[in-house]
């Protein structure tokens, strides 16, 4: 080798040992500022540990393993929220933005197997979060991506069964994240710009009587899919009766798959907010169960227009449909048996303006079809205006032809009545508000005909069936009347549920159009 190439060859050996060097110098003092932003800037109510941090300075990029924090309160010291991530692992933080742009700008952050759990009944609400936020941000940081892979999550209360919520292989990516000083006071601390995310189960405690669970569900492209949710009463039906002390539903709920189009949900003027074009049940079923023999719920149970109107959030669904859904309905009335049922088979629903955002004339409309006691179809037209005070409806029912023995599952055990005939059709029409209800009703039958029983509930009371079917006309088309047709008006129980409301107005109509 010549000279001049020997030279060359140092200079080159120099260079890639004073870049090596300096390369490894940089690694160790960037390693040390971040071991001492992590032990000096963080709070001091925050408890962290890791077991390595290993920085690429060439790349911008750092990683952090086995890395553990434990969250406590200020005011008493008491461990709230325990966070432990497998790896930490920051990509591809730009020196540039960060020199001359003033912000810390990183492409993206990712979180290997972390694992979360969050005691709300031990939190204390620090006074001055409100003001400062978590954590002061010195620079607004942007990140372009953050992927949180195969995480488990959960959040305790101080109870019995104490599990608030829970759910394991949890996904979420979130991109265009921006967390600066304003956004850190914010109940959601950051902006982002879209999102996706998927988890394998997911558990809801509803509350002290009922769970929710979800096999698995995803979102992605502002789409969201929940697949085979149950709603489920966590004791038995006997077992309900013993520990309440109002009467309460006992629920067993499913659903094959609940889907959400074009969401959108945060934090506005107004607060928080959720938005849906389309939200879609598909195959509900529903057993519920009330025991009458409980001590009646003296609350005012709102009607479904105030409920909207008085969300302490703004919610806005175009359309809501409902797809071959079946409904039981079981009631208990008297101490000798469990009572009887009715049920809604190939229920389908169309809703549409389910919202307290739209402004009249907007209403609220629903149209419904079903089967009614298996073989008997009805079709129901309702509407009302969230913004009207008085709560004013519309309710438009019209029922196939029902063959009154079916109905004795439920009256027999519950009204010790016995029904038979039938009825060919069946119209009425509910204009109602929140304190009184005007009904039209028009009815086609024959051969109709009651038995009161006697308190056993199987042994025919001759004289009460005689007096009762000497007022009860046999026929809707005696003196040539096609129809009968009847009128009455119904007061409010207020402390009953829309559906009272609704029986009793169209009850009073027939009895007018059959005595």
């Amino acid at each position: 080798m010549n000279k001049h190439l020997r030279k060359i060859s140092y200079i080159i050996l120099a260079i890639g040992a004073v870049f090596i060097i300096a390369t490894i110098s940089i690694n160790i003092i960037l390693k040390n500022k971040l071991e001492t932003f992590i032990q000096e800037r963080l709070p001091e109510n925050m408890i962290r540990s890791y077991d390595d941090i290993t920085v690429e300075s060439f790349g911008g990029s750092l990683s952090i393993t086995n890395a553990s924090l434990i969250i406590k309160n200020k005011v008493d010291s008491v461990e709230h929220t325990f966070i432990n991530v497998e790896k930490l692992k920051i990509s591809h933080i730009s020196y540039w933005d960060y020199l001359f742009k003033n912000e810390i700008h990183i492409e993206t952050i990712s979180l290997e197997s972390p694992i979360m759990a969050y005691y709300k009944d031990r939190v204390i609400p620090n006074p001055d979060t409100t003001q400062k936020g978590v954590f002061e941000i010195y620079k607004p940081i942007l990140v372009d991506k953050i992927r949180i892979n195969n995480s488990k999550f959960a959040i305790y209360e101080k109870a019995e069964d104490s599990t608030m919520l829970y759910s394991k292989d949890l996904s979420l990516e979130l991109n265009g994240i921006r967390v600066d000083d304003e956004t850190i006071r914010r109940k959601i601390p950051l902006d982002f710009k879209d999102y996706k995310a998927k988890s394998d189960s997911v558990f809801v405690k509803v509350g002290p009587y009922e769970n929710l669970s979800v096999s698995d569900f995803s979102i992605k492209d502002r789409k969201a899919v929940f697949e085979n949710i149950k709603l489920k009463t966590k004791y038995s039906k006997k077992e309900l009766s013993k520990i309440i002390e109002k009467e309460r539903d006992h629920y067993n709920l499913s659903l094959k798959s609940l889907s959400l189009d074009a969401i959108d949900f945060g934090f506005n003027d107004n607060g928080f907010f959720a938005k849906s074009k389309m939200v879609s049940l598909a195959s509900p079923s529903a057993e519920i169960y009330r025991d009458k023999l409980v001590a009646d719920d003296p609350k005012i149970k709102p009607l479904y227009s105030k409920m909207l109107r008085e969300l302490d959030f703004e919610l806005t669904i175009d359309s809501l449909k409902i797809s071959d859904a079946n409904i039981t309905y079981e009631e208990r009335v008297k101490v000798d048996n469990m009572g009887g049922s009715i049920d809604f088979k190939n229920l389908d629903a169309a809703i549409s303006n389910v919202s307290n955002t739209y402004t009249s004339p907007d209403k609220t409309h629903l149209k419904i079809t079903a089967d009614f006691m298996e073989k008997t179809p009805i079709s129901v037209d309702w509407n009302f205006d969230v913004q009207n005070e008085s709560d004013q409806f519309l309710f438009m029912a019209q029922i196939g032809s029902l063959n009154a023995n079916r109905m004795n599952g439920f009256t027999e055990p519950n009204l010790k009545v016995r029904l038979k005939g039938h009825t060919n059709k069946t119209y009425f029409t509910i204009d109602g508000n929140n304190d009184t209800s005007s009904t039209d009703l028009k009815i086609n039958y024959s051969d109709f005909k009651v038995t009161i029983l006697k308190k056993n509930g199987k042994e025919k009371n001759k004289f009460l069936s005689t007096i009762a079917n000497i007022f009860i006309s046999k026929d809707s088309e005696k003196k040539g009347d096609i129809y009968k047709e009847g009128t009455a008006k119904a007061t409010r129980n207020k402390t009953k549920s829309i559906f009272n409301f609704l029986w009793i107005s169209a009850k009073s109509a027939l009895s007018n159009a059959m005595l």
